[in-house]
């Protein structure tokens, strides 16, 4: 075939020198493929081989020739573009370099001329011709999109490691040549043809590579072209949505979907971003709010989960990154570049932390600890640690390597044994952790299914007596993914036809309940956070009602032998509680029944029918571990009580308090399940006890109960805030809570702006904004990010761009008050999603600005395009897809943001901004009491 390619090349040669027009090639062209058949990929390397070194001035016969080819069909679409990545300079960045050729590369203007033949062959719908031309053509157009982003990440990152600054902006050229292949990509969303072949099965890999490579492109062409970038986007979604990890793999396998977060937002996000960056950014933010963590003194359980973070969660989001890297790009470099930027003060090497200060000893680790989990994960080679410590590791790799899911289960259910021993290294710092909640959460599956009550109380009494191992699981698994089968399982529990016994029953039960109610507490979840169908299930109305007393005749007919039976039984010296009291009365009868049963109690001692030490012996049935849970709702019935009542009932009410939380003998076992229902109903009762004692200054029986409650006020995880933050930021000079925020703002820019000077970080806390938010309003706190964002924007030598990047960053963090509000009557303070009328959030007062400065001619156009520009930021920031079309672009220049806490990951109930220190004292804040719905101001 060599001579028929000669023939070819003298052909065409011939031609442009006798500057044939395109018709009279066309016929020329039809005789000699005639005499001289060749390949289509044969043909399209003779006329798409550059034949000097790339200039500006292309021949404009080639892309006629080229043209007047593709429509006689000798050569097609996937031939024209696979010979022009061979002789394109990104040819090095699809793995494969080009064979022979005389070293010369064609001209970016050549390939934007040759793309748009091909695009527009594609629009009008001559091409493809057949089905394999269709897979092709995904596959070429793949590996265009790919090559592009490769080499941008490639040189970015050379850039940077040979000490330059990196994302310096995108050449013209360069921009051309992504929108030409934008456009190409653009053509394929719109062409009927491929859309219908893309609906039928088969091709699997090549779909999947193309939207994988799609979903990295978009990023890159949003940088230069937002419109194009989000026409694309909506495609992708509407055609590639299930390829964005929605479908998650097994926890712990290191998929597209890692512990329930889906790796897709993480590189659509930031439209700025590139995956290098991400990787680098990623980390450097990890170890930053560790640091900073410690710096503003946050409670132990907050520095110990920012550290699960570290060590556990983000090795597996940097394996799922490192799948879309390509070489010379590779984990270990983006690794090696962050560490260079870690604080060494903060966090010490094992031989430097005895020079450096006490209080980050418990640091020291850290670094070795990360390494090792990396390189349990591959993400690094065992050798490389030392280089990147500087010093010998202390530390080594776990014994039992790096685990594996479906093992850990199979193990489970070979040995019962092995799931304590999984439960005791859930807060592992090994970097196995993911694996670890992974299993456990598949076993609580199987034995919801199975109704194995017995072993599934045993990991319920230790998950639900170590609230610190409950953060650690919603790390890996949402809330609905541990507690549905569970809450299904207690709403279906039915006794066995040939039960016997009932008081295990009840303590399995307990147990189990006890779980739910510690997680739903803690985070402050909804019905729809459990993932509950039905409403009129037991959870469901327990959460509704369960400190709600009914009145008697109110009671079914059943309802009032039910609590007959059990008053007799508990208050009745010659009764006591039996099997036949149980039997008749299964748990979540007795469960909903207990407000009512308290309250008919006080009404009793109230009127003399039943002395106070008659209540108090009764009251110590429910201190026994098969009873004890239902101490939640009972404690909740007395603490709303508290707030209105008066006389004697207020004393029989403390009486009771006195013997429920402080009781004067009470067995190891139910001592433990006691301390977290205490834990549960800490604050609000603290709260009540408070305000009882301005009303009652002389009561000597209220500082013991709040003694007593003090070690438990830390359990909540809500978007809480302590009231010595509260009094610091209200009391700021020069305005108070937004004095306060300006203040902050000034220093997250100075912090960013030097992160070569390991200066201490700025004292950051979303819970600021929020509290700000709260108190002020949204209008008047986006205001002064305005003002800010402008005042950094105009001083000479500042960092305006940055200053928009973290104005961004704060209005677009997702909060979990957004859209809540107080579900009536619930026993926990429970919330339910309702709008709440006249409260705005950050971005809909930005949106507001922005109506207003649009609206009317702006007596300070500078502050108008501050507004402008964040709405923007903002705007692409959130959903690109919706970028408005209408605004002008007045930042003519794009910044990488450094905005990684605004990542929109999905754990538990809240965010990456939660999990990173951003946002709520959901990871954070041991001792912050709750502001929100129940802010202290005093």
């Amino acid at each position: 075939m060599g001579g028929e390619v000669e023939i070819w090349k003298k052909f065409l040669q011939r031609n442009l020198l006798a500057r044939t027009p395109a018709a009279k090639f066309e016929d020329l062209v039809k005789v000699l493929s005639s005499r001289y058949p060749l390949p289509g990929s044969s043909i399209a390397d003779v006329f798409l081989e550059p034949r000097r070194e790339p200039s500006p001035i292309i021949d404009p016969l080639l892309p006629l020739y080229v043209e007047r080819l593709l429509g006689l069909d000798l050569i097609d679409g996937p031939d024209i573009l696979r010979a022009l990545l061979r002789n394109s300079h990104l040819r090095d960045s699809t793995g494969q370099n080009r064979d022979g050729g005389n070293g010369f590369e064609n001209s970016l203007e050549f390939e934007d001329a040759i793309l748009s033949r091909v695009a527009r062959s594609l629009v009008s719908t001559q091409r493809p011709k057949n089905i394999p031309e269709t897979w092709a053509t995904l596959s070429t157009v793949s590996r265009w999109m790919s090559a592009i982003v490769t080499a941008d990440v490639r040189d970015d990152m050379m850039d940077r490691i040979s000490g330059g600054a990196g994302a310096t902006g995108v050449q013209p050229d360069a921009m051309a040549l992504r929108e030409a292949v934008g456009n190409l990509v653009l053509a394929i969303s719109e062409n009927p043809k491929i859309l219908a072949i893309l609906g039928q099965s088969g091709h699997k890999d090549i779909r999947e590579n193309f939207a994988r490579s799609l979903s990295m492109f978009i990023p890159f062409l949003s940088q230069t072209s937002l419109q194009l970038a989000a026409r694309l986007e909506t495609f992708r979604k509407g055609y590639f949505g299930m390829f964005d990890g929605n479908q998650s793999k097994p926890i712990g396998d290191g998929g597209d979907n890692v512990m329930g977060v889906d790796v897709s937002a993480l590189e659509l996000h930031d439209p700025t971003a590139d995956i290098s960056t991400m990787a680098v950014d990623l980390v450097i933010a990890s170890f930053d709010i560790l640091s900073n963590a410690m710096f503003r003194n946050e409670h132990a359980q907050t520095i110990l989960l920012l550290r699960l973070f570290l060590v556990n969660k983000l090795p597996l989001l940097l394996t799922t990154l490192s799948n879309s890297m390509f070489p010379p790009l590779t984990s270990e470099l983006c690794i090696t570049q962050a560490l260079n930027h870690i604080d060494t003060q903060a966090f010490p090497t094992f031989s430097s932390m005895f020079e450096s200060d006490a209080s980050v000893f418990q640091l020291n680790d850290v670094r070795q600890e990360f390494l090792f989990a990396c390189c349990l994960h591959e993400l690094i080679p065992e050798e490389s640690i030392e280089r990147l410590l500087g010093e010998i590791p202390i530390l080594t790799l776990p014994p039992g390597g790096r685990y594996i899911n479906e093992q850990l289960v199979a193990q489970c259910a070979t040995d019962p044994e092995r799931v304590e021993g999984l439960l005791g290294e859930i807060e592992g710092m090994d970097g196995n952790a993911g694996a670890v909640v992974g299993a456990v959460t598949e076993v609580i599956h199987n034995l919801c299914a199975a109704k194995e009550t017995m072993s599934l109380k045993t990991i319920a009494g230790f998950l639900a007596r170590k609230p610190s191992s409950l953060d650690v699981m919603l790390l890996f698994s949402k809330p609905a993914s541990i507690l549905q089968p569970i809450c299904h399982l207690l709403d279906t529990w039915r006794y066995d036809e040939d039960q016997d016994e009932y008081q295990p029953v009840y303590e399995e039960f307990g147990y189990i309940l006890l779980l739910v109610l510690a997680i739903v507490h803690r985070y402050k979840l909804t019905v729809t956070d459990l993932g509950l169908q039905n409403e009129d299930s037991f959870i469901a109305n327990l959460l509704r009602r369960g400190s709600v007393s009914q009145k008697i005749e109110d009671l079914t007919t059943d309802q009032n032998k039910q609590l007959g039976d059990w008053i007799r039984g508990i208050f009745d010296v010659d009764g006591g509680i039996n099997d036949e009291i149980m039997a008749s009365c299964p748990p979540q009868d007795f469960y909903l029944l207990v407000p009512t049963l308290f309250s008919q109690s006080v009404s009793a001692c109230s009127a003399n029918i039943m002395d106070m030490e008659t209540l108090k012996s009764g009251l110590e049935y429910l201190r026994e571990t098969f009873l004890i849970t239902s101490l939640v709702g009972a404690i909740t019935w007395l603490t709303n009580h508290l707030w209105e009542s008066r006389g004697d009932v207020v004393n029989i009410l403390m009486q009771i308090l006195q013997s429920l939380i402080k009781p004067k003998s009470i067995s190891g076992e139910a001592e433990m399940m006691h301390e977290t229902i205490l834990s549960i109903i800490a604050k609000p009762l603290e709260h009540a006890l408070r305000e009882f004692r301005r009303s009652a200054p002389s009561r000597q029986d209220i500082d013991p109960l709040l003694h007593a409650l003090q070690p438990h006020l830390s359990f909540k995880r809500t978007a809480g805030s302590h009231h010595t933050e509260l009094e610091s930021w209200t009391s700021t000079h020069g305005g108070g809570t937004l004095a306060s925020l300006r203040n902050t703002f000034q220093s997250l820019v100075l912090w960013s702006t030097t992160p070569d000077i390991n200066m201490t970080p700025a004292s950051y806390t979303h819970r600021q904004v929020l509290v700000a938010v709260k108190m002020l309003g949204a209008r008047n706190t986006v205001r002064t990010i305005i003002d800010e964002v402008k005042l950094q924007s105009q001083i000479q030598n500042s960092s305006g761009d940055l200053a928009f990047d973290i104005a961004t960053a704060i209005i677009c963090a997702p909060s979990a008050t957004d859209g809540l509000s107080p579900a009536d009557g619930g026993m926990l303070g429970t919330y339910s999603h309702q709008n709440l009328s006249g409260r705005l959030n950050l971005r809909e007062a930005l949106r507001l600005e922005l109506e207003e400065a649009s609206k009317m001619p702006s007596s300070d156009p500078a502050r108008a395009e501050t507004v402008i520009r964040l709405h923007r930021r903002v705007e692409a920031q959130l959903d690109m897809g919706h970028v408005s079309n209408m605004i002008p672009d007045l930042n003519t220049t794009s910044q990488n943001a450094n905005s990684v806490n605004n990542i929109d990951l999905t754990i538990g109930g809240g965010s990456l901004e939660d999990v990173l220190g951003a946002g709520h004292d959901m990871l954070g804040g041991g001792d912050l009491l709750g502001v929100g719905d129940d802010m202290e101001l005093s």
